[in-house]
């Protein structure tokens, strides 16, 4: 089970791989940035919506029935 895991996440990953490097002309520097770049900004996302969703529970709200 775990090596099928790690099997397909090493599969994801060439997939993304390759998308950066397409969206990119092949330049690997270029597409290393737009994928730290992407990756800050999914972090940022969900930090926010971990906030969010905190800042509900400490008012006894339940983020999940909004």
């Amino acid at each position: 089970m775990v090596c099928a895991v790690a099997a397909a996440r090493a599969d994801a990953v060439d997939v993304l791989v390759e998308q950066y490097l397409d969206t990119s002309s092949g330049n690997a520097v270029a597409a290393l940035r737009h994928a730290i770049s992407d990756a800050l900004q999914d972090a940022v996302e969900c930090r926010q919506k971990l906030e969010a969703a905190e800042r509900a529970a400490s008012r006894g709200k339940c983020p999940c029935r909004a």
